[in-house]
């Protein structure tokens, strides 16, 4: 299956997992167009002090990729930063959180899989 941007979703979701703001979300490929593998395809932007609360993945998993901008992800209660082409990758009973504390936006792309 091949889309352009033009069709895409886009939504702003507001204070996620309990997080704060409001995130820019841009849905790649909807859950029906995923062929049962997976719930959520989506380009996140994040203000400065958007981010997801807290939440854990034990009958899924999550993976976050940052296109732009730096992003805090809290894993199990550790603090990583990332960066462009940093990736984290969430399941098994795992809990992560994301955060924005910069000034500039900045932009992911997260996958739930089955």
């Amino acid at each position: 299956m091949i889309k352009h941007e033009s069709n895409m979703r886009t939504d702003i979701w507001d204070h996620i997992h309990n997080g704060q703001g409001k995130i820019d979300v841009l849905h790649v490929f909807e859950e029906d167009q995923m062929a049962g593998r997976g719930t959520l395809c989506a380009k996140s932007v994040f203000h400065p002090g958007d981010s997801i609360g807290v939440h854990i993945h034990d009958k899924n998993a999550e993976i976050y990729y940052v296109l732009e901008g730096e992003l805090v992800v809290i894993e199990n209660g550790v603090e990583h930063v990332l960066r462009p082409g940093d990736a984290a990758f969430t399941a098994n009973g795992a809990s992560h959180c994301v955060e924005n504390r910069t000034r500039q936006n900045a932009v992911m792309l997260a996958i739930i899989m089955k």
